[in-house]
């Protein structure tokens, strides 16, 4: 009988986990047993510009725009990450007005692994992230390739010519 019962609750306590769709709160809850679904975890910070893949050059101005969820974000604290590193702090205690503009210095190293954190000042919890951007140091030379390349055959090497314009 004892069998039976441990089978029931046990088969129970299954079903109830596969069509609850549950997992632990990211980050860690208050509570360790706290225990959420997708749809309740929710950004409160929504970076929409810059997106992955935009290209920008030193001297060119970025149009940063972020909106809050939920919430009123009176302001809010902005960064220049590439990668995972810091590399400048654009603003501390600016007013949230939705959208920022930046000037790119005209020394900056090139990648194309900058991103923008934005953060909420009041409550540094609150953030999020842009997509990945580039910036890229475009000289007054331009360079054209003529030919094919083909990395395997040194032979098609050769027959690369570089063209100045």
């Amino acid at each position: 009988m004892k069998c039976k019962i441990y089978k029931v609750v046990l088969s129970a306590a299954i079903l109830i986990v596969l069509f609850t769709g549950c997992n632990q709160l990211p980050e860690g809850a208050n509570d360790s047993g706290f225990i959420t679904t997708d749809f309740e975890i929710v950004k409160k910070i929504v970076v929409s510009l810059p997106v992955n893949g935009d290209i920008y050059e030193p001297w060119k101005s970025v149009q940063l725009n972020c909106s809050s969820s939920f919430s009123t974000i009176s302001k809010i604290d902005i960064y220049l990450y590439k990668k995972t590193a810091l590399r400048k702090t654009l603003a501390h205690n600016l007013v949230n007005q939705g959208s920022y503009t930046w000037l790119i210095p005209n020394v900056i190293v090139n990648s194309v692994h900058y991103k923008i954190k934005v953060v909420n000042s009041n409550n540094p919890e609150e953030f999020n992230y842009s997509g990945r951007f580039q910036i890229l140091t475009t000289q007054n030379n331009d360079f054209s390739f003529q030919g094919k390349i083909n990395p395997n055959a040194y032979e098609d090497l050769k027959e690369l010519t570089l063209l100045t314009h």
